[in-house]
């Protein structure tokens, strides 16, 4: 099913196979010093583009990366600040990686399966980014037990496609204003490898739906079922334990018990929007804060992935 880019326009508006080859090691991965930069490579007949940041306390030890994936109508340099992943990335120590998607400036996009909202004919978003990380390895000392992809909104698509299709690469996936399908017959492949996932959503987001049962512009699958459809897929507990903050606006669903250690989470909360909580979102032609709302994606983000490796 593809949306019209005219209904679609709001949506981001505020924000903007195998591994071929030996196990990297130090030893063998290019000396990439600490930075910044901009690259690209050919795929698909395409030359397309990812921005890679390198932390400061990089020198040559196996390091996570953590892949963020943009919304529709953003961009690489626009998650690379709207985010804040790339400032969490120098805190922490991981390896952070912005990729480009596929349209028009303006109009930049991913085709995740249920959904392309690149422009183009059904490019194939997997193999570009698991080309992505496979450069990255060659460029840096990875963890192999500790690669990840957050993604936003039509980006939290595509990480949501990422977890079924490059389980048994990533170690886990965090989907912020997302979902696994339009509906329950249009979805994401049954996932083959079992993956631990992070589900962040509003209650009151006006682009993509929490549930069926609020207005937005669009209503896909709603959060707590794609955390059931994560659970399901994991073999988690059918049942979530429930925790609340003290002022009872955010709730955290926790499935435990998975395969191969696996747990999905989701959090949930009263009255925040579609914009990355804790980031930047634009105001017309200004640049303004984005409340936490007590739930600061990029920490709930790297907290779940760093107590999450690969196992």
């Amino acid at each position: 099913m593809r949306l019209s880019p005219l209904l679609l326009l709001p949506l981001l508006a505020s924000c903007g196979a195998a591994r071929p080859g030996a196990l990297a090691t130090s030893a063998t991965v290019a000396a990439k010093a600490p930075g910044r930069y901009v690259e690209s490579l050919k795929f698909g007949g395409k030359t397309r583009r990812f921005i890679l940041r390198v932390p400061k306390t990089y020198h040559g030890q196996a390091t996570p990366v953590v892949m963020v994936l943009h919304g529709w109508t953003a961009s690489a340099a626009a998650a690379e600040q709207y985010t804040r992943m790339a400032e969490k990335a120098e805190r922490e120590g991981f390896v952070a990686v912005f990729p480009d998607g596929l349209g028009d400036p303006g109009a930049q996009g991913w085709n995740a399966g249920f959904i392309d909202l690149t422009g183009m004919d059904k490019p194939d978003d997997v193999g570009f980014l698991s080309a992505v990380l496979d450069r990255v390895e060659r460029e840096v000392a990875v963890d192999r037990k500790r690669e990840y992809v957050v993604g936003h909104s039509n980006g939290a698509f595509m990480a949501n496609l990422l977890g079924a299709k490059l389980g048994a690469r990533l170690a886990a996936i965090a989907s912020m204003a997302g979902t696994v399908g339009l509906s329950a017959a249009n979805t994401i492949p049954k996932p083959a490898v079992p993956v631990s996932v992070l589900l962040l959503h509003g209650k009151a987001d006006g682009m993509v739906a929490y549930s069926i049962e609020r207005r937005a512009v669009l209503r896909p699958v709603g959060a707590e079922d794609s955390a059931r459809f994560w659970a399901k897929a994991d073999a988690c507990e059918t049942t979530p334990r429930t925790t609340k903050s003290a002022d009872g606006k955010v709730t955290t669903d926790l499935y435990r018990g998975g395969k191969n250690g696996t747990e999905v989470e989701l959090v949930s909360v009263e009255g925040a929007p579609h914009d990355w909580w804790g980031g930047l979102s634009r105001r017309g032609d200004q640049t303004v804060e984005v409340p936490t709302y007590g739930a600061p994606v990029a920490d709930l983000v790297w907290d779940f992935f760093r107590s999450h490796p690969k196992r």
